[in-house]
């Protein structure tokens, strides 16, 4: 259960972030006249679904031990949003950011054998 719980939380934090990249700069937020807020559908779905994630990370902090939950967790959405950003957005993945991506990946292995 808490594999799956960690990897749908990586999915809308990741997918959330995503999409409210590919919506672009569409939130508007104005107090002229009362309230007046606005974004475009992709900023509402990426919106939505870091929404989720956020409760997600709540009910996962008080859970599970937040000194290997944290690194863990936070590892591996840097390493998927590197991910994305190369392949998604053609963002220049430069032989230090993978380098640094593994060397993550070696710690998130390391932690989780530890735990074992």
């Amino acid at each position: 259960m808490k594999l799956t719980l960690i990897l749908i939380y990586i999915l809308c934090s990741t997918g959330g972030m995503t999409l409210m990249k590919m919506g672009g700069d569409t939130l508007k937020l104005s107090f002229k006249g009362g309230i007046y807020f606005s974004m475009g559908t992709l900023t509402f779905f990426g919106f939505v679904l870091y929404l989720i994630s956020f409760l997600m990370w709540q009910k996962m902090l008080v859970k599970y031990e937040l000194s290997t939950l944290v690194p863990m967790v936070s590892g591996s959405v840097q390493v998927v949003i590197l991910l994305l950003g190369h392949f998604v957005f053609r963002e220049t993945l430069k032989p230090m950011g993978l380098a640094g991506a593994m060397l993550v990946v070696t710690g998130i292995v390391l932690m989780g054998l530890a735990g074992r």
